[in-house]
């Protein structure tokens, strides 16, 4: 479990770990961040990407967007996926090596490559274990992460947007595989009155706050190249509300489908489809949304 004191936030002058490199490598998270990871079940690293990927694909998000490759985003998971501007006012657009195929684009080449790499740090590592606190006995062991059901995207949230508090990971549905959550920012001078945090919460809920339990979060600025990495299941987390444009990179590293996942799963297409996929482990998804919605 993690707790945190109360309220507070990452500030700009907050140096977290993060690996230097020049621009023709690939980022790599370090083993303190695996066992803050480990230990908090989250993890912040700023200037992960260089400012000139983060610039190239901020130019990526613009370009994309003035050929209507944004779409209005929803809530939701699998076949109960709608719109509700209440609780979400975002566009996005689904990224992937074998997405966009007539938007070429390096910045986003590189992208893929970072997020490659950091799949397999991830990828079962025994750091990641969850054991118990005073045995050390194995509870569960690290997922290893399938690396075809990558789900990736770019957010993009105007004046005014926002995503009310919500987990990655629900009973019941696909995603369910969802096993790490991150974050990438790529906003441009981004100034506290702008707004737009992404805030974890940490007390005992899930998409509420519990009855009689105080309010316990952290915030984290959007500024760019920030890397957010966090358990899907584990992290109720919103973006708070956005006083000027808010840009950034989404995505959800998914362990590989069970039998017995598809008898949890709720609706009978969903179980269909999943079934499906796991008769077919070879097939090369980009994005277990797109088969699951």
């Amino acid at each position: 479990s993690f707790q945190s004191p109360g309220p507070r936030r990452v500030p700009a002058e907050l140096s977290l770990s993060s690996t230097s490199i020049d621009s023709l490598s690939v980022s790599r998270i370090d083993r303190s961040d695996i066992d803050e990871l480990s230990r908090k079940g989250y993890v912040v690293i700023r200037n992960f990407l260089p400012q000139d990927l983060v610039s190239g694909l901020r130019g990526d998000v613009s370009s994309l967007r003035s050929r209507d490759k944004f779409k209005v985003a929803k809530i939701g998971q699998d076949s109960t996926n709608f719109l509700n501007t209440d609780i979400r006012v975002a566009e996005t657009c689904f990224i992937g090596p074998s997405k966009l195929g007539d938007c070429p684009d390096a910045f986003r080449d590189r992208l893929y490559a970072t997020l490659d790499a950091l799949r397999d740090d991830l990828s079962g590592n025994p750091a990641l274990d969850e054991k118990e606190l005073d045995t050390g006995n194995l509870i569960k062991a690290a997922p290893a992460l399938d690396s075809s059901l990558f789900e990736m995207l770019y957010a993009y949230y105007p004046t005014g947007g926002f995503y009310r508090r919500h987990r990655d990971a629900i009973p019941g549905s696909a995603s369910v595989l969802r096993s790490y959550s991150l974050l990438i920012y790529l906003n441009e001078a981004w100034k506290e009155d702008d707004g737009g945090e992404l805030r974890l919460h940490m007390d005992s809920g899930g998409d509420f706050l519990p009855q009689g339990e105080d309010p316990n979060y952290l915030d984290i600025a959007p500024y760019g190249g920030t890397l957010v990495l966090f358990r899907s299941d584990m992290v109720p987390h919103e973006v708070l509300d956005t006083q000027a444009e808010r840009v950034a990179i989404v995505g959800w590293y998914n362990r590989a489908v069970t039998a017995s996942d598809i008898g949890e799963l709720a609706s009978d297409s969903d179980k269909m489809r999943a079934g499906m996929l796991l008769a077919s482990a070879a097939l090369v998804t980009g994005g277990l949304i797109s088969l699951l919605t």
